[in-house]
């Protein structure tokens, strides 16, 4: 087998169920000089999994020290920030992002906070390097990462106009799809991460592509080919068993916690003891809503722009 230059892209979602915050999702480029079963176990030893169990709200240390660590070594890349981070592995522009932002105070509680990285702990240590320079030395290689953002107004204008967080999120994945193949030079095959435990996706890839062609539809693994792409199948717990999901899971959670994070900073510069919380459907989520809602009101941030 000749594996001078091969490629395979991971893609996955992070936040489609939040009542707060962006849905992330990303895309990772790995280039392999190497088969499978060399590759694939030293991801898992470099520390690539199901980011359920390695990402938690309030414990990001260990992942953002290995996703730097491999924006150093891989990419050529040190962000010093999160808007540097983003001009890196963003997949919108910043006007992009910010296309659908009112006037007045709503944009600077998305953007006016400056994150310093790191933003939850140490910079890369010896391990999380060597860990990243282990991935090099058994031939795997991470040719690009990218990220796209949808915000809490996003989803609520898109809703309004009857297309679904699901329908956002799989617009998404062929885009950064479509871009992973242009960086690649040729077809590849794409692994995702299956949506809300969804059989088939081929009335939805029909209005997004033309002409796909089911190739598989099972609940665990969705097939289609896709000209001009390549192969793009979604699996099940496809982060636990792919390491291209995974890388891109890991990283997917890291954007979306910093942007947490800034959102959090934003309200807590007004309201000292605020705690920070993850955007899910917990009590502390559901108390940052409240101890936030006078203030939203005195500054005019409208429900749409906080709350899904």
């Amino acid at each position: 087998m000749d594996t001078s230059r091969r490629f395979r892209a991971g893609l996955d979602e992070n936040g489609l169920g939040p009542r707060l915050g962006p849905m992330t999702v990303t895309g990772s480029l790995l280039q392999l000089s190497s088969p499978d079963s060399v590759w694939m176990p030293a991801a898992t030893r470099a520390g690539i999994g199901d980011s359920k169990a390695l990402c938690a709200h309030g414990s990001m240390g260990d992942v953002e020290r290995f996703v730097l660590a491999v924006l150093d070594l891989h990419l050529g890349a040190r962000p010093a920030s999160l808007d540097a981070l983003l001009a890196v592995i963003g997949h919108d522009s910043d006007a992009a992002l910010r296309a659908l932002c009112p006037s007045g105070e709503a944009p600077a509680m998305c953007f006016a906070h400056a994150i310093a990285l790191p933003a939850f702990g140490a910079p890369p240590a010896a391990k999380e390097l060597d860990a990243a320079r282990d991935l090099l030395d058994a031939g795997v290689r991470v040719a690009e990462v990218r990220v796209a953002l949808a915000c809490a107004k996003r989803l609520n204008v898109e809703a309004s106009q009857k297309r679904s967080r699901f329908d956002v999120d799989l617009a998404a994945m062929l885009s950064i799809a479509a871009r992973l193949r242009e960086t690649a030079g040729e077809e590849l095959p794409v692994q995702c991460g299956k949506v809300g435990g969804r059989k088939a996706y081929g009335a939805a890839l029909t209005t997004l592509h033309p002409l796909p062609e089911t190739l598989e539809e099972t609940p665990a693994r969705s097939a289609y080919r896709l000209r001009g792409v390549g192969t793009v199948a979604f699996v099940r717990d496809g982060d636990a068993s792919d390491p291209a999901i995974a890388l891109a899971s890991l990283f997917g959670k890291y954007v979306r916690e910093l942007t947490m994070e800034r959102i959090y900073r934003y309200f807590a510069a007004a309201l000292p003891g605020l705690a920070r919380a993850s955007g899910y459907h917990d009590p502390v989520t559901a108390r940052f809503v409240d101890a936030t809602a006078l203030t939203r009101r005195d500054r005019g941030i409208d429900d749409v722009c906080f709350v899904r």
